[in-house]
This record gives structure tokens, sequence and C-alpha cells, in this order.
């Protein structure tokens, strides 16, 4: 994802211990429009995760997803409602025993979808150093074969956050994620950093991005972050879940291409790589098989426009 939510999910952070401080100077509001764009594409391939153990093998895990906001609503004043669409295709190639000789192994011969409606509603009130902001999100992760309850995904976050400057903001929030069928619930710390105009830290999503911008059109960084996701599939017989996790970090290199239209290339490694696969009842359906890999390479190219 690029979940490309910065500000946004900056609005998701430190509870509010008191009502929203009147500053004697005037404070605006945050325009959030100036840190989320409005449509992103991005394809990941990560190549030669070579299994530990006693498996036999690697496995190749690539990502095509497009995100794209919906619209902006200011329903009351300082509130915003912000609706947004995301799609994402994945492909895991297992060339591994027994999977290298089985054609109904995922990625060989069926696709992995993520479909996901995104609601985000902010309060950004003038005159405070207050900000405070929910979400909200429904989709479906399978593989089409069969559908039912279980591949269905919800997920949702609240909280609140405190600008001590413009240039700094800082929170914690609480985010929950498979709500439907196996609750997961974690503080979601976030801050956004500007120590020059030319440079960008910030912690949200999660992901952790270091960025400095060179004039007006390029700007490198280095990014860290969660990577992968979870998916219903029938691929072995049976509907089961089968769930691809990692850290990934590297570098990117982003160019205006035209207006308010970038391109971005990236590289790096992914690191803590495993791949399960459960039954409807939670078990490891094959412990000796699937499991950790070592650290791998991953190659990255992206599209984003910042402004309709």
């Amino acid at each position: 994802m690029r979940f490309a939510l910065a500000a946004t999910l900056s609005a998701l952070t430190l509870p509010a211990i008191s009502e929203p401080e009147v500053l004697p100077e005037e404070l605006p509001g945050i325009d959030v429009s100036e840190f989320i764009d409005v449509l992103s594409a991005r394809v990941v391939h990560t190549s030669g995760m070579e299994f530990n153990g006693l498996t036999r093998g690697e496995a190749d895990f690539t990502t095509a997803g497009v995100f794209a906001l919906l619209g902006r609503s200011e329903f009351a004043p300082d509130w915003q409602w912000i609706p947004a669409f995301r799609y994402q295709f994945s492909s895991l190639d297992l060339d591994a025993y027994p999977f290298g000789a089985n054609p109904a192994a995922p990625g060989l011969d069926q696709g992995l979808h993520q479909i996901t409606l995104h609601n985000f509603v902010l309060h950004t009130p003038e005159n405070s150093r207050w900000l405070h902001g929910a979400y909200f999100a429904a989709g479906a992760n399978s593989d089409f074969g069969t559908f039912d309850t279980r591949h269905i995904a919800l997920s949702a976050a609240f909280g609140s956050g405190y600008r001590f400057s413009d240039c700094f903001t800082i929170g914690l929030g609480l985010y929950g994620s498979n709500l439907l069928n196996d609750p997961f619930v974690v503080p979601a710390p976030v801050f956004f950093w500007l120590p020059t105009e030319d440079w960008l830290i910030s912690y949200y999503g999660p992901r952790f991005v270091a960025r400095r911008e060179f004039g007006d059109d390029v700007r490198i960084g280095f990014e860290a972050g969660w990577n992968g996701g979870w998916w219903g599939t029938d691929a072995f017989r049976a509907d089961s879940r089968l769930e691809v996790s990692s850290i990934r970090a590297g570098i990117y290199y982003r160019h205006r291409i035209a207006g308010e239209a970038w391109v971005e290339i990236g590289a790096g490694y992914t690191f803590a790589n495993e791949i399960k696969l459960y039954s409807p009842g939670g078990r490891d359906r094959f412990p000796t098989a699937l499991g950790e890999t070592d650290a791998a390479p991953y190659v990255s190219l992206g599209f984003s426009l910042h402004r309709w």
C-alpha cells in the first residue's frame, strides 16, 4: 500500500485528555490533501525466498495494486469524510516440496485478490493543536474459488494526535484487523516530522519513511514496513487461509514526470519472511513444507498522482 495515508493515519493517534486547546494565535486546520496521493499504483516483486529447515526450494511473491480516493466531503465544520478504494492482485509461486509438482498451488493457476473500501473520518478543528480521526474498511481477501464469511476482511482504527508545531505531530491510536473472524488489535503510534523544508521523517501504517527532496522534481528516501497479506483459498481442495508476512526495507527514487504525476522505482530486501497455510480450524496444514524463509531482494515500480 502505499496505504498513501500519512496525514490520514496521523489523525489516528494520541487520545485527547481534555477539550481542544484554543490558541491565542490563528492556527488553520490541516489540509490532508497535502499528504495524500489521490491515485497510486505499485508493483512489488520479491524473488528467491529460500525455505529454512527441511523444506527444499523457494518462493517468489508478486503484488500489483491500485489505490484511489473516491472523493472528499466536508459534512460539518472541520469534519471530513474521505472514502477510498483499493484493489491488489498477488501471485505466490511456490517451487518447494511438496508444491513444485502440484498444479493447484497458489500462484500457479489462481489469482489472489484483495478488494477493499476504506472510509476515513477526520476532525481537524481550527485554532486547536488537536486532531482526531476514525477509520473503517470492509472488503474481501480471496482467490474466489469459493467464498464465504471467512473471506470477508473488516478493520477499524481510531485515535487522536497533537501538533506540537507546524513541523511535528505525534500521537497514538488503536488498530484492529480481521474483526469478523480472528480479531487482532494493536496500538498504532504515529509521528510526522519535517526537520527541514527538504526532509520528511514519518511513521504510519505501519511504515517508516525518511525522505529528502532535491528540488521540486526529485525525492529520494528510505522506507521500512510490514509487507504481505492473507487470503481465503481452496487451492488445496479444501477451504484454507494463506498468510504471507515479511518486513520490507529499502530505498526509492521518485521523479515528477508532469504536473502532479510521479513515477517511482525502489529496491531492497525483505526480512522475517513467513508463508503459512491454515485449515478452517486453524491447524497448520504443511508445518514441514511451509514456514520461514531467508531474506530475499525485492524491486518495485510505482506511479502516483498527487491531485486530480
